[in-house]
């Protein structure tokens, strides 16, 4: 992606929504694309740009979602288009801290732990009766025809030729899809939870004066799924702080759970290199040491 480029259409929705040039335009790269913060005074917007095709819609549908069903703030999207060959979403910025940045004092802690917990849990609490949600727009009730709807075109990706799995990373993820259905039996029973997918805490915003949080940003692949695809997010980022170990105290998970959880983050990975081209082989392989430490 082309950065200036990038910048001069987010400066553009800028001066088109307010009729003056920003002041402030600061532009970051992220894992599925760029995001550009723009100021000018108190009036400030945020532009993001995805490299992915289709993924700034989901992303537009996602947010409409969360906004309906969680109690902290999710940013407004003001619209969304396409120029110059590139994909954007402006939406409004939300004041407050990366919670990545959360300071290492127990009160400040304690009380994004909890508060954050707690709405995890509530999004969770968001049941749909047709089950789980597949690609298509469609439902099932069995989580296996689920999954196999998820990650089946992932599956088929990384086995492939053209893909850049070694051939020891396709044998294990191989086995893994074998073993799927027996991997999920114990949460085969449970309801479909609606899930963020991407809930790590940089992905969150703290109110640096009450340190309750201020946003939940950047959602992923969002709909309803299991809520176990939320959980395992939890540790991906300041394990220090505890937040997936909190979660767990205040809502039991079926047996198992450690296994699922690097099965659930081994497919993540798939999934992500499948849409980006990422590919890392002693990352990839470190995770399947960790899921065959406590595979059944």
């Amino acid at each position: 992606m082309n950065k200036p480029q990038l910048q001069t259409i987010a400066e553009n929705a800028f001066f088109s929504m307010f009729r003056r040039k920003a002041d402030v335009c600061d532009i970051q790269e992220t894992f599925y694309g760029w995001v550009v913060f723009l100021a000018s005074g108190k009036t400030k917007i945020v532009v993001k740009f995805s490299r992915e095709v289709g993924r700034i819609g989901k992303e537009v549908a996602s947010l409409e979602q969360l906004r309906k069903i969680v109690s902290c703030p999710v940013p407004e999207i003001y619209f969304f288009g396409r120029e110059a060959g590139y994909d954007y979403i402006v939406l409004d910025w939300l004041e407050g801290v990366s919670a990545h940045q959360l300071p290492e004092d127990s009160k400040a802690v304690m009380t994004f732990r909890e508060d954050y917990t707690d709405i995890l849990l509530a999004l969770h609490e968001h049941q749909h009766p047709q089950g789980f949600e597949l690609s298509n727009g469609q439902f099932s009730q069995h989580l296996g025809s689920a999954f196999d709807d998820w990650m089946g075109s992932v599956y088929h990706y990384l086995i492939s030729s053209g893909s850049p799995f070694s051939s020891k990373l396709k044998e294990k993820f191989a086995d893994l899809w074998d073993n799927r259905t027996k991997i999920l039996a114990p949460i085969a029973h449970e309801p479909s939870s609606f899930v963020h997918d991407d809930c790590h805490i940089a992905n969150v915003l703290f109110d640096p004066t009450t340190f309750k949080v201020a946003g939940l940003l950047d959602p992923c692949d969002s709909g309803f799924k299991h809520r176990e695809l939320d959980v395992i997010h939890l540790f991906d980022v300041r394990s220090d702080l505890h937040i997936a170990e909190r979660y767990l105290e205040k809502s039991h998970l079926d047996d198992g759970f450690e296994e699922r959880r690097h099965f659930f983050s081994l497919w993540d990975d798939a999934k992500h290199s499948r849409n980006m081209g990422w590919y890392n082989e002693q990352w990839l392989t470190n995770k399947f040491s960790l899921y065959e430490s406590v595979a059944q």
